[in-house]
């Protein structure tokens, strides 16, 4: 059976203004600045997402995703997009493989 207690305690205004400089930034940046904006929106995820109490964090950056991204959208446009799907899951697995249960030094306000 199933069980943990999870929460999410974010806030839709915080959300919105990570999501409109994030925007900006990668609009600007013609698509280059992607994987930090990624990276910013899935520390912010964590930072407001608990299991038993328990703070997640995500340490991933966006230097350490932009090679495994480049080659993403590489084989998707190359496959005339059948890699998407199994592009999707690399990337979800390098976001999982990223998220750890907070430590004291880790726990940062947002």
């Amino acid at each position: 059976m199933a069980y943990g207690n999870f929460q999410f305690k974010g806030k839709g205004g915080g959300y919105f203004w990570l999501m409109i400089w994030t925007s900006v930034l990668t609009i600007i940046t013609v698509g280059i600045a992607y994987p930090w904006m990624m990276c910013a929106i899935e520390r912010w995820k964590a930072s407001h997402t608990y299991i038993d109490d328990k703070q997640l964090v995500f340490k991933g950056s966006g230097a350490g995703l932009f090679g495994t991204w480049l080659l993403i959208i590489l084989l998707t446009v190359i496959t005339l997009g059948i890699y998407a799907p199994w592009g999707a899951c690399r990337l979800l697995r390098w976001k999982t493989n990223n998220l750890f249960f907070a430590s004291a030094g880790d726990v940062e306000n947002f």
